[in-house]
Parts: structure tokens; sequence; C-alpha cells
């Protein structure tokens, strides 16, 4: 039995779910064929090796496969059980009683009643804080935070009053004091003690809603303790797999449609909570700066477009170059937000409201530029020891961009500024190549003759309705003329045993001389596989011609642009469309 359900069970519920609907929830999927297709959420891609099809899920560029649990395993960071469990529910079917194997039927009946007890011991510190008397001073200092009912009801916070009561509570609830030592509750001393004694305290959930973990902050302005107070690592609680409000993220979208574009990565829960009370609700955090890869992967899932935003001091600006560094490595599109001199997030939107700081996220830079405008703020341009610095430090920046043309670009930036030459700088930044041998190129002539050839091949086996020839693989714009585009775009709403040839001609008469072209073609091929791979080199060779013309115009244009978001684009462009042509995958051109 599959994790202690029957098949029978388990083959009902993946026929009830449908996996392409099942993952369009966390993927676009696009139809070409009888499959689908889309940019995996295992790991940072631009073009489409995610295939979905026939029950089954696989990427042929990570090589990441499974069936429909296996996915929601992977999404949502659950156990086999919790997987079926949410997959259940979708689908209206009630969950049998399972026989789990001994050993881990007990393991999976401590974790419950740990979770319980998380449950608990956050409802009783809420009841705490809504307790007209006893929350009173939590309440103002919360409400002088910006952060009115609404809010703290959004968020569970709640209040610890001291050190004893919540340990008395819970021990006459029914728990042991091993139980509540092994979620991290009490202090490692000689009488159990409250670890977050007189605190106001924010729950932190996993992406299910299970409460696996407390923060804590001092709200009476004591000097002599901590001002926070984190849970350490549990059975429940691993801080480097967390990342706080990927539940509120989750919830919005499962309970109100809201899917947000972009998510905005900040330092700690306070300021997740702080952005959330100003309206900015796509906020999450990383429980610290210490941002490890599992946290970056999770993120790549939940968005394609990343914001980093860190206290404007030191070392947050330090967190940043460290972290950004992980984060490219997964996540599509990452930006970096700067805040003023010494303010976090929180403080930002206290002072200057939501304004401010979605101003802030406006003038965001990318990654390679944020790198660059820390190497020029660090330094005096104004003098010559100050431009020799910042060339050294914006060479080790220019290094590390992989792609040529966006380095060629960022080059041409720093040129600016320094007053150190293009060739120079590429020089030193190793961009210079070895003089190639100069091989003897197509004049335009033999590129359209050869172009043209291979579209009116194309278009001869899809209107003689051979089995290789997908049209879903096609796009109009890359054959070779509007006569082909014409009849490609009429060939694909015929319905399926069409005898294509005969109604084309009744669509666009016999004396059309291009049209008698497409038909003439006669290759002969030893076998079908051979035709195949001729049909498909063709399609692959057009789409790369039309991509490298669309390459051409931007390269052409980029030195007419004025606008700095507009070269920015531009880049980004130029960047995506090489990536594309270097592919032999056709999937990746559509």
């Amino acid at each position: 039995m599959a994790g202690g359900f029957t098949p029978e069970f388990m083959e009902e519920l993946k026929y009830k779910c449908d996996i392409v609907e099942v993952i369009s929830q966390y993927v676009p999927l696009q139809k070409k064929g009888g499959r689908y297709f889309g940019c995996c959420p295992f790991h940072n891609e631009k073009t489409a090796s995610f295939c979905v099809n026939n029950g089954w899920y696989h990427c042929f560029g990570c090589g990441a496969s499974g069936d429909v649990v296996k996915f929601v395993m992977e999404m949502e960071s659950v156990s086999f059980y919790d997987a079926v469990k949410i997959l259940a529910d979708k689908v209206g079917m009630q969950l049998p009683e399972v026989k789990f194997d001994p050993k881990y039927a007990e393991k999976k009946e401590h974790s419950d009643v740990l979770k319980q007890l998380m449950r608990d011991v956050a409802r009783y510190y809420r009841n705490n804080l809504l307790d007209e008397n006893k929350g009173k001073d939590a309440r103002e200092y919360l409400h002088a935070r910006g952060l009115d009912d609404e809010v703290c009801k959004r968020y569970g916070l709640g209040l610890s009053l001291d050190g004893e009561s919540m340990v008395g509570y819970m021990r006459r609830k029914g728990y042991s004091l091993k139980d509540l030592e092994e979620c991290g509750l009490i202090a490692n001393t000689q009488r159990p003690y409250d670890a977050f004694a007189n605190r106001v305290i924010v729950p932190i959930m996993d992406g299910m809603s299970n409460v696996i973990a407390f923060g804590g902050r001092i709200y009476h302005g004591e000097q002599d303790i901590a001002k926070y107070k984190n849970s350490t690592n549990t059975a429940l609680f691993d801080k480097g797999r967390t990342i706080y409000g990927i539940n509120f993220i989750k919830r919005d979208k499962k309970l109100n449609g809201v899917a947000y574009k972009e998510l905005v990565l900040v330092e700690g829960y306070m300021d997740v909570i702080s952005l959330g009370a100003a309206g900015i609700k796509n906020a999450v955090a990383c429980m610290g700066t210490a941002l490890t890869e599992g946290q970056a992967r999770e993120l790549s899932r939940m968005t394609e477009n990343l914001y980093v935003c860190y206290d404007g001091d030191g070392a947050g600006k330090k967190a940043t170059i460290r972290n950004v560094d992980i984060l490219t490595k997964f996540v599509q599109n990452v930006k970096v937000i700067s805040l003023d001199e010494g303010k976090d997030p929180d403080e930002t939107v206290r002072d200057g409201g939501a304004e401010a700081f979605l101003k802030k996220q406006k003038e965001a830079l990318p990654v390679i530029e944020y790198k660059l405008k820390l190497c020029a703020d660090a330094n005096d341009l104004g003098s010559v020891n100050g431009r020799a610095k910042y060339v050294q430090s914006a060479l080790k920046v220019l290094k590390s961009i992989d792609n040529r043309a966006e380095r060629e670009v960022y080059t041409e930036i720093v040129s600016k500024k320094s007053g150190v030459s293009v060739a120079t700088l590429s020089d030193e930044a190793g961009m210079i190549r070895p003089p190639k041998i100069e091989q003897p190129k197509e004049n335009d002539e033999e590129k359209v003759a050869k172009t043209l050839r291979a579209s009116r091949f194309v278009l001869n086996r899809i209107l003689k309705g051979e089995k290789f020839a997908d049209v879903n693989v096609v796009k109009s714009e890359w054959l070779a003329n509007d006569v082909h585009k014409e009849v490609f775009e009429w060939a694909k709403t015929m319905p399926v045993n069409t005898d294509l040839v005969n109604s084309m001609f009744s669509k666009f008469g016999y004396e059309n001389e291009e049209i008698g072209k497409i038909l003439d073609i006669n290759m002969k091929f030893a076998d079908t596989i051979r035709e195949a791979d001729y049909f498909n080199d063709c399609v692959l060779m057009l789409a790369n011609e039309h991509i490298a013309k669309r390459l051409d115009r931007l390269k052409e244009g980029y030195n007419d642009l004025s606008d700095p978001e507009a070269k920015r684009a531009s880049i980004l462009e130029i960047s995506r469309l090489q990536k594309i042509l270097k592919s032999k995958d056709i999937n990746d051109k559509l």
C-alpha cells in the first residue's frame, strides 16, 4: 500500500485529480501537440522544458519527474500523507482509515501531538493579547506601531505574560514537559520557564498554516534582555527551510483569488507584518539574513519576480550582496530595493506610508546594476584614485556576468563612469577572445533561397498530412513569405482528415505560382524517420533565422535608447533571445 492507502483509493484519487489542472495552479502551462509545457518550478529556467502528459510530469532540464501526489509534496514541502489530504480535499474525497507501518505510525502520532501543542500554545498567547486587562499594554504598543486589531488577527499575534503561566496551562491540558521542551517552548533551566516570557508573540507557520515556531519581541522597553527571541530548530521547525509569510500568500490565493505577480523578501517577520499593515501583503521573510539554497528554491516555486529589501545599513547591504548571488541561481528576475541609510521596511512605511515603500520598489535595480551602484557609491569618482578603486571593484562584477552581450552593455556603463575605455575594461574582464579564422559567409541571396526551400518543405509535409508534421511546433511568423504564412494559418483551421491539397486549390486558386512550388517538392528519403528529422531540422532553422533577425534589430536599436529602463529591458530581452537561439529544442522557440 502507498503510504498506508490502498491502490484502489490512490487510483481513484489520481483519476479525479486532473494533473494538468493541479499543476496549472502553480505553473502556467501551454498545450503543444498532445502535451503541456511550462517553465520548471524546480529550477530556474526561462524556456519551457517542463512537460505534463498522461498523469506524469517531467523536466527535460533538471530531470524532476513524478505524479500529481509527488508534485504537491514538492511544491508544498509536505509529507506524502499531507499531499494526499490536500488533493482529496480538492476533489471532495473522504480519506479512509490508514494502516501505517508501526514505526511510521508512532512517529506520525508524536508529530501530530506536537502540532496540536503548538496550536494550543498559539491560541493561549492569542487569548492573552485579546484579554481586556492582561493584553492592554501590549495592544497599545502594537497600535502605536500601526498594527491595528485586524492586522493582529491576520498574523495571529499573541502575548506571553510571564515565565510560568503558559507552562502551567499546558501541563493542565495534559502535555508533558518533554513535549514543551521538544518544541522549544521552555527555557533549559532547573525550573520550567516560558522561553518567550513577557514578549509580544508572532506565530511562525509553514505553508499549510501549521504553527511550527514562535518569535517574540519585548514591548516594555527593557534594556537588559534581547529585543527579539526566536525558536531554535526543533522536530517541527528548521530555520534554514522556513519562509515566514508563505502561508498568507497561499491563503490569499486560495480564499481571495489573489495571485501576486511578485514577492518582496525582507529580513524579519516584523517587517512582513508592518508592510502588511500598510496594505503591502506580498512580503515574506527568511527569519534573518542567512539565506539558504533551500529557501531560494522555495521562493522560485512561488514567484518569477522577487524584490530583495533588507535594512539600509551596512549589514543589510552585505547580506543583500551575499544573498542575491544565491537567489539568482533559482529565481528568474531578482531586483534590489534600496532604502534610505539606516532604515528598515518597518520604519519606511511607518514614516512615509505605503507610498514611500512603493516608490523605493519602483526604483529597484537589477542585481548587476545594484552591485555596480554600490561600487560607485563606495568611491570618490571625482578623484583619480577613487576611479581606479571603482574600476577594480566593478571588474569583479563584470567578470561574474556569464552572458557576453549583457557583460558588454554593463562594460559601457562602467566605461562612462570611470573614463576607462571599453577595450581596456574588456581586456581586463577577460572578454577579448582569440581572433577567429574567418569562414566564408552565406550571402543574402543564398540565405533567402535556403529559408525559402525549408519553408516550402515544411508546408508541403503539413499539407500532405504526414504524421510527423505537427503544426503545433511551427509558428507562421517563421515562414518565408506572406503566401506561406497565409497557407499555414488556413491549414491550421481545417478539420482533421481534410484533403488539404484539393481544398487549398479551392481556397487559393490554380494560378498562384508559389502554391505550385510548395506542392512540387518531391524529395525522397530512405525512411520516415529521416524524413521526420529533416522536417524538424527545417523548422529549427526557420525558427533560428527569425530569432536571429529579432536579435539584430534589438542590437541595432540599443544605441538609440536613452531611457535607462528601456535599456535594461533591451539587455534582458537580448540575453533571453540568445539563450533561446543556442537551444536545440524546438519547444524552447515557441
